[in-house]
């Protein structure tokens, strides 16, 4: 948009001097723009237009590019630039020049480096004067140095700048780096990243890893992986300091990386993605690079670095572990099998089960006699094909099935919540642990006990965070000091017992998260999240039901606020608690306002009894099931604008003051959602034109239900309804509610009032009892009419917000 604003402004500069030239133009524009605040050059440039002050009277030289210099020369002091100023006035004006530089980072060239002609200039009526800008390279340090000639009045304004740039280049040197394995060997070909002040360096010679750079500060780094029968490992290598004054060489070695470890209260394991990432500042100047590493990834090894001292840095790694999943041990024995469920496999009971082993031929030629009631251990070949095994071994009665990968092959595969399940639990072992456990149960009787958990109480969020260095111990210790302790319930909200989620972290140099992927958590219960508390902002994101891929970042569900946590804190999380409607949460980040006689109008179309939460109706996907959100707004009472995209946007409305009425309407029905299927809201508000950003008096119900995971109150005949009416974040809360609750048990067709009592501050209480022919469970539909002395109104009506239990027996 800067194009056309830019264009315009130097066609009315032509207008006002037709014979100004193309770029005594835009010096004019350049030289009295406006400096934002805060802002680095390299972010705004010169800064904002400002037409009225490059009409003059007094303009200058609008940017001037100072011819490179090598650090260390001693040509001497050389002229570089010539800077100009006009005065288009009919006074004369003296101008005092005050010249800043410095780099990216803050730092400032040595004195003397820069230097202006002159202190001061006396510019007469209708005339020119130019001041010479010098330069010396001997005191010079190599640098991106960025800045202005100020030019104020005696009285201190501002009357025009001019905008500086100098690079200063230094010596070059070679250097040379050396990749070693974790054997100690050199890796012939790799070919490391080196980064320094000017973003990423080109090898010069590649055969030899060769980069020619100049001096200065460098971080070089790259990845070795090896994969094995147990699974991949990574070896991080970092030299985050290299600093360059003459031809150098650095190796990377990765036999002196150090494991990245986990030490966590109870027994886990990583579940989903790692990932790793470093952080590096010189002279102004960052670099954010990450890694990414999947499930078959079992060790992270790094290089354990000094602590650096030109710039900043820091290293952290992404972890997050549950319980087990699945645990196989041979009774009598210190082996661990370390199996792996199929994909779609039934699982076993969290109390486990302890089954006999039996040999059960290979793949090609299976043999299951005697298998029943025992678990079948099948020797795989590569053209193995699961299905038909697991048929063959479930009609023989076998409890179970052990399949023994090919030799060299990893056993690691994926659980899936989701899909048909096979007939019996089916695992994978590797071929090396397999062959030990035929062979022992070749000579007797052998039984393995089976344990593990896939619907973990607990999980560990963590962000391992190591500032400045890379220790040589690298261990991360989980407490309920360090941590924040957090208590959520994920709301079981239809047919499917599970969902998906994820806990985004990002550290204060990031502007969003990266390297995460989305994780299932079954539904219907509490669990336990230990997460990394101090400066790390999260932001949690939960979905009603599990996405198809988990494979990529969650980006469809409800979120809550993005918040640091304090360690040592305890919290607590509900997602989909009900009712579940439209609204504008507490903390909302853009508020609903009216601008002139623009409203813009902004509510998330699903949110839950937790304030910050909030969701968008999700459009249709390839099977055609998706929400809808329908809204209108009508103004003294004529429709002026409809959307089937919800109440969210900016709407033009005619000047004055009106009654507006605002109606939106979701739907959401499909087995995996059986609460809140349709919801109507209706806001009724009064208002005028404004000068300024004004928010809407649209009045919102906050609900508390004592819920449980399933979204559902107990048996009794009768339990209470807590309601909050309030208004938009800042507003004056409203005064004189008035609040009519309804209840509905057949879905609308008939109504109960309900007794209401206020309780001061938009408080109420309303007691809803079942009525006397409902005996089993049965949906609760709300119905909300609130009213405030200004005439401002709500009206929600919830269909399924909640479920009523009956009695027992009665289900």
């Amino acid at each position: 948009m800067a194009t056309p604003h830019v264009a315009g402004a130097a066609a009315l500069l032509a207008q006002q001097h037709p014979g100004w030239k193309a770029q005594q133009l835009k010096d004019a524009l350049i030289s009295t723009s406006r400096t934002v605040p805060g802002a680095h050059l390299v972010q705004q440039g010169a800064g904002r237009v400002d037409l009225a002050a490059a009409g003059g009277p007094v303009t200058a030289t609008g940017t001037v590019r100072l011819p490179a210099l090598r650090a260390g020369d001693t040509k001497g002091q050389q002229q570089a630039a010539t800077l100009r100023y006009t005065n288009t006035g009919d006074r004369a004006v003296t101008l005092n020049l005050h010249l800043r530089l410095a780099a990216q980072g803050g730092r400032a060239p040595a004195d003397g480096v820069v230097s202006l002609g002159a202190r001061s200039v006396r510019v007469g009526p209708g005339a020119t004067v130019t001041v010479p800008l010098r330069t010396d390279a001997a005191r010079a340090v190599r640098g991106r140095y960025y800045g202005t000639v100020t030019a104020t009045t005696a009285g201190g304004a501002v009357a025009a700048h001019t905008t500086v740039f100098l690079d200063v280049r230094g010596k070059e040197h070679r250097l040379t780096v050396v990749t070693r394995d974790r054997d100690g060997k050199v890796v012939p070909g790799a070919l490391p990243n080196i980064w320094g002040p000017d973003g990423l360096v080109d090898y010069t010679d590649r055969d030899a890893a060769v980069a020619v750079v100049e001096g200065g500060t460098y971080f070089v780094e790259g990845v070795l992986t090896y994969a094995g029968e147990d699974g991949e490992e990574a070896r991080e290598l970092l030299a985050p300091e290299v600093k360059v004054t003459k031809d150098t060489t650095v190796t990377l070695n990765a036999a002196d990386t150090t494991e990245l470890k986990i030490a966590t209260p109870r027994p886990a394991e990583q579940s989903g993605v790692i990932s790793t990432q470093w952080y590096r500042q010189i002279d102004g100047l960052r670099r954010l690079h990450g890694n990414l590493y999947f499930d078959t990834f079992k060790r992270i090894h790094v290089t354990p670095t000094a602590q650096v001292t030109d710039g900043t840095f820091e290293f952290t790694s992404r972890w997050q572990m549950t319980a087990p999943q699945l645990k196989a041990e041979v009774t009598g024995t210190a082996q661990d099998l370390a199996p792996y469920y199929e994909a779609y496999s039934p699982v076993f009971g969290d109390k486990g089960a302890r089954l006999a082993v039996v040999g059960a031929g290979t793949s090609a030629a299976p043999d299951f006699g005697g298998s029943r009631g025992k678990a079948a251990v099948v020797e795989c070949d590569d053209e193995y094909e699961s299905g038909g095994l697991v048929k063959s071994a479930a009609a023989a009665g076998a409890a179970a099935l052990l399949l023994v990968m090919p030799e060299g092959r990893q056993a690691w595969t994926r659980w899936q919540p989701n899909g048909d399940r096979l007939e019996v639990p089916t695992m994978r072992v590797t071929h090396t642990r397999g062959a030990a456990l035929l062979k022992r149960a070749a000579g007797h009787r052998t039984t393995v006990e089976f344990s593990g958990t896939v619907r973990s109480p607990y999980l560990y969020d963590i962000m391992h965070v190591s500032k400045g260095a890379v220790p040589k111990k690298l261990v991360h210790t989980v407490s309920e000091r360090e941590s924040a302790v957090v208590r959520a319930t994920y709301t079981r909200t239809g047919a499917t017992t599970w969902g998906s989620e994820q806990r985004f972290g990002w550290r204060p140099y990031q502007d969003y998260a990266w390297l995460q992927h989305s994780r299932h958590v079954p539904l219907g219960q509490e669990r336990v999240e230990y997460v990394t508390g101090g400066d790390t902002l999260w932001r949690h994101v939960v979905h009603h039901n599990a996405v198809d891929n988990p494979d990529r970042e969650l980006g469809v569900g409800m979120m809550d606020i993005a918040h640091t946590f304090r360690p040592g804190r305890k919290a607590t999380e509900r997602w989909f608690a009900g009712p579940v409607r439209p609204s504008i949460p507490r903390g909302a980040p853009q508020a609903s306002v009216r601008h002139g006689d623009t409203l813009s109008v902004y509510v998330p179309e699903f949110t839950d009894s937790v304030a910050g939460h909030a969701a968008a109706a999700e459009t249709a996907g390839w099977d055609g099931v998706g929400d809808t959100a329908r809204a209108t707004l009508h103004r003294d009472g004529r429709l002026v604008a409809h959307s089937d995209l919800g109440a969210w946007g900016a709407t033009e409305v005619a000047p004055g003051k009106a009654d507006y009425r605002l109606d939106l309407r979701t739907t959401r029905v499909f087995d995996d959602w059986r609460f809140g299927t349709t919801t109507n809201t209706s806001w009724t508000f009064r208002s005028d034109t404004t000068a300024r950003p004004e928010k809407l008096p649209l009045l919102q119900v906050d609900y508390a239900v004592p819920v449980d995971a399933h979204n559902a109150v107990g048996p009794a005949p009768r339990h209470g309804v807590g309601l909050t009416i309030r208004m938009q974040d800042g507003m004056a809360a409203p005064r004189g509610v008035t609040v009519k609750v309804e209840t509905s048990y057949d879905d609308g067709t008939t109504w109960s009032d309900a007794h209401t009592a206020g309780k001061g501050d938009g408080r109420f209480t309303a007691g809803i009892e079942r009525p006397t022919r409902v005996h089993g469970d049965a949906y609760v539909t709300l119905r909300v009419t609130a009213t405030d002395d200004h005439g401002n109104r709500i009206r929600q009506t919830v269909d399924r917000a909640y479920l009523h239990r009956g009695t027992a027996g009665e289900h």
